[in-house]
Parts: structure tokens; C-alpha cells; sequence
């Protein structure tokens, strides 16, 4: 039988989680040498992905989550 875990806390430790807030993630896209060939054209298909990171303040394991819609 699985338990439930509290969602404000830490998956290795227990410990309280911090939010530092929603950090936006580039995704897609082009890198490397193709980048510096392409320019700005590199960037087509590329998104913006959202995500939560959370910090625990006993083991300072850092984690990302999908934030909720507001």
C-alpha cells in the first residue's frame, strides 16, 4: 500500500519546501553549431515552458513542478 505524501514536501527528506518562484524554460528550438549558422531562424519552434521550483530547506534538494493554474 503506497502513502500519501503532504504536496508542500520534500521527496527525499520530508522536510518543508520553499517556492523561489515560476522560472520560464526554453524548449525546441536549435542549438550548437547549427545555431550559430542559422541565427535568428534557430529560434523557430522553440516555447516557453513554465515551471515551480522549490527548494527544501532541511536537505536543500531543489524541484520543479507544473504550477497551478491561476
Amino acid at each position: 500500500m503506497a502513502t500519501e505524501q503532504a504536496a508542500d514536501s520534500c521527496l527525499g527528506c520530508k522536510g518543508p519546501l520553499q517556492s523561489l518562484g515560476i522560472e520560464h524554460f526554453r524548449v525546441g528550438g536549435v542549438s550548437g553549431g547549427w545555431a550559430a549558422l542559422m541565427g535568428n531562424w534557430a529560434e523557430i519552434g522553440e516555447g516557453i515552458l513554465d515551471m515551480e521550483l522549490l527548494a527544501c530547506r532541511n536537505c536543500r534538494r531543489v524541484e520543479l513542478r507544473v504550477p497551478q493554474q491561476r
